[in-house]
């Protein structure tokens, strides 16, 4: 290697060790730490409380497993947490990319392994929808359509209108156009990605400067950026399903939609 690749190579790591978050990261989210287990367990406990106190059968959680603060983010991951799910009360749903793959797989977790990863801050969000907008998405999210609608082939930063890739938040978005779109409307990521287009969604705009994009390509198989438009590509600035992407569109669209944020005190 000659100087000026072991160059741009210092550069890059130096880049993604100082800001890997939607970029250049071997997991997209860390395995937890011993010493972090009692502070996880006791924010899975106020959520466990939170969807209690709700009365829901069904609503989104989310935990901050990432440093998104560059791009005004807070939360990392959604999932779905099921009041009556056969496994156990509030086991929750949601969909995971194994460390170093481009692959994605559906699991079911408890509510504590659900926030089992190294989180940045000890925060979470639950998402109560409408009675109505619950009984919609139970009847979707535990249905064959589901997994009709899960692709395994997995980008973090994957574009919110193409089938090439899907994230984690993604999934969850898509399922829930199928459940809150007109009955039996929507088939497929297209059908999805059409009614999302059509009802106002809004993906969150992020901007990821060439280095940092040269890390994902060269280090990371779950960064993808081919099925992002030319436009995008000139701006650095790409469109990404996050989790406050999500929370807006429900709350647009499902007005009984209740928002809680928990945060430890330390």
């Amino acid at each position: 290697m000659n100087l000026t690749s072991r160059l741009l190579t210092a550069a890059v790591a130096v880049t993604l060790g100082a800001s890997a978050a939607l970029a250049g990261q071997d997991c997209p989210e860390k395995p937890a730490k011993n010493e972090s287990l009692h502070n996880i367990n006791r924010l899975a406990s106020s959520v466990r409380d939170q969807l209690e106190q709700s009365g829901a059968s069904i609503a989104y959680i989310a935990r901050a497993g990432i440093d998104l603060r560059e791009y005004g983010l807070t939360y990392s991951h959604l999932g779905l947490a099921w009041r009556d799910h056969p496994k156990g009360r509030w086991f929750t749903f949601h969909l995971l990319n194994p460390c170093n793959t481009s692959d994605s797989e559906l699991v079911d977790h408890s509510l504590e392994d659900f926030y089992k990863v190294e989180l940045f801050t000890y925060e979470a969000l639950v998402a109560v929808p409408s009675p109505a907008s619950q009984a919609k998405l139970l009847k979707t999210f535990f249905s064959p359509l589901a997994t009709t609608l899960h692709h395994p082939v997995y980008s973090m930063i994957s574009y919110p209108y193409s089938t090439l890739y899907q994230n984690s938040n993604q999934w969850v978005l898509e399922v829930t156009a199928a459940a809150l779109g007109p009955e039996n409307l929507i088939q497929n990521r297209y059908q999805a990605q059409t009614w999302l287009r059509q009802n106002g969604y809004e993906p969150t705009r992020a901007y990821i400067g060439r280095l940092k994009r040269l890390g994902g390509k060269m280090f990371s198989p779950h960064v993808h950026f081919d099925d992002h438009t030319a436009e995008e590509e000139r701006s650095n600035t790409y469109l990404v399903v996050t989790v406050e992407s999500i929370v807006k569109l429900l709350e647009r669209t499902d007005t009984g939609t209740k928002i809680h944020r928990l945060r430890l005190d330390n």
